[in-house]
């Protein structure tokens, strides 16, 4: 994995969306963080990923126009700030491929000033703001 740029890229077979808001999960059933794969249970925080791709044939698009909705993915607790640090200083994040930790430690040995260089993780704050 290396490190790049986002880009806007046309023709992608999926897209998603993320607020980047800690929310308590309310499900009965977890669901895996699609970083580092730990299990998200009822009552932990995790960023909800809204995830789309194009309709394949005219049914789905009379059923759900231009956007055909997929499943939504979780980003865990301890995931969320490196998740949310990498969007903000564009960091192409490739979702599901992606393990935000290994991101992290590859930016900060890239692009760190010196040697031992950590880069700053927002905290979230009661508003719903990262800080």
């Amino acid at each position: 994995m290396t490190i790049s740029c986002a880009i806007e890229c046309d023709g992608a077979a999926w897209w998603w969306s993320a607020n980047m808001r800690l929310l308590p999960y309310d499900k009965n059933r977890g669901k895996r963080c699609c970083s580092c794969g730990d299990m998200v249970r009822r009552g932990a925080k995790y960023i909800q990923v809204e995830r789309w791709r194009d309709y394949a044939n005219d049914i789905e698009e009379r059923i759900y126009g231009d956007e055909v909705p997929l499943a939504s993915w979780v980003v865990c607790e301890s995931c969320a700030p490196i998740f949310v640090k990498l969007h903000d200083v564009n960091v192409e994040i490739d979702l599901g491929n992606s393990k935000f930790h290994d991101l992290l430690a590859e930016f900060e040995a890239l692009y760190g000033p010196s040697d031992g260089f950590k880069l700053k993780l927002p905290t979230f704050q009661p508003g719903g703001i990262w800080l």
